[in-house]
Parts: C-alpha cells; structure tokens; sequence
C-alpha cells in the first residue's frame, strides 16, 4: 500500500472526546478539517469564463480567462436538509475592485451558462453597501442591504431548515438577507469573478 495516497475519512466522535481523538489522529499526518472543495473547470467552458483550482484541498479558486466578465464555480460539496446549517468563509486573496459574488447555487447550475441574476442568491461585494443579485422567486437585481462594505472576507450561512441565508461581514451579523429559498433540492456554496487573476479561497467555520 503506499502511504503517500490520500484517503478521505469521515469520523464522527463524541463532542467530550474530539480533543483527544484529533491527537491520536494527528499521529498518522495532517488533519484537513475543510471538506469544501470547487469542481474543477469543465473542458468546453466559453474562454472567458475559464478558471483554475489550487489548494490542497482544491479550495482555491482564481479566474484565468482573459476577458473581464463574469465567471462561476460551484463547489462539490451538496448542501442538504440532513444537516440544519452550513457555515463556511470566503477569503479574498486577490480583487482589484471586489468585484465578487458569494452565496449558493442550486442543482441545476451550470457554469458554462447560467447567471447569477437568474440562477442562485447572491452577495455582490464591490460597492461600499454590498447589494444583492439572485433568481426567482426573489428576482434581485442590485438590492441594497444594510450590510457594511467587506474588506477582506466574507462568512456565509446557510440554513437549510428555514430557507435563509446571511452573510457575516467584519464579524457584524445583520440578520437573513434571503428567506424563503426553496430548499426541496440540493444547494451548493458558488463564488463568481471578474477579473482574470482574481482569486478567493473557500473554508469551512
């Protein structure tokens, strides 16, 4: 057997011996606590819309199309009602202008042709009030929110249970920026770019 394969593993301890039980497995070689991974760029995407996946985990993402146009990646990771709520973060390694959206896509995203204004709920982080874009039944186009102007990352919530999702922005919780998301299909956590060379890392909280 070679030990240098990576295996995937799912553990589930009890809370009172987390601790201990992460110790004894530290002992067998690095611990990715993540399990948020972007799918890799198909093969037949439009070149402007090209990306890249990096990381060790492949939690990296960076737009490599030359165009300045908006591109979108899904992570492999499926949100469902068999855990009450998500929580992950998106780091901003490189933005010109912040022109990025964060939230969640549903099943039938496709990132070769679907938009974020007609497909998914949407944080845009550019402007110094970040605004919200989505699909039915919200219908958002630029909607203002009482949100601070993000600086480097943004946390994202999503509870499966209600149909709500926020962002947290500079450790501020302002509350829900969507209700009422249908939640009878799968969700995924979804990042868009602008600008080649853009970049943002995903983790999980």
């Amino acid at each position: 057997y070679n030990l240098s394969n990576k295996i995937k593993i799912k553990f589930s301890p009890k809370n009172n011996e987390l601790d201990k039980f992460i110790q004894k497995i530290n002992l067998f070689g690095k611990i990715y606590k993540s399990h948020y991974s972007f799918k890799e760029c198909p093969t037949n995407i439009n070149e402007d819309r090209k990306y890249s996946v990096s990381g060790e985990i492949k939690n990296i993402l960076t737009k490599t199309g030359t165009n300045s146009s908006v591109m979108g990646a899904i992570c492999e990771y499926e949100l469902n009602s068999s855990q009450e709520e998500y929580k992950w973060k998106i780091k901003f390694l490189k933005s010109k202008t912040k022109e990025i959206l964060v939230g969640v896509a549903p099943v039938g995203f496709d990132v070769n042709k679907s938009r974020y204004d007609t497909c998914g709920w949407y944080l845009y982080c550019r402007y110094s009030q970040p605004s919200l874009y989505s699909g039915p039944p919200h219908n958002y186009t630029a909607k203002e929110t009482n949100l601070s102007q993000v600086k480097d990352e943004v946390v994202v919530v999503m509870n499966m249970k209600k149909g709500t999702l926020k962002f947290i922005i500079n450790k501020e919780d302002k509350g829900d920026s969507y209700t009422n998301i249908p939640i009878d299909k799968p969700l995924f956590p979804a990042v868009f770019l602008y600008y080649k060379d853009d970049s943002v890392e995903i983790s999980e909280i």
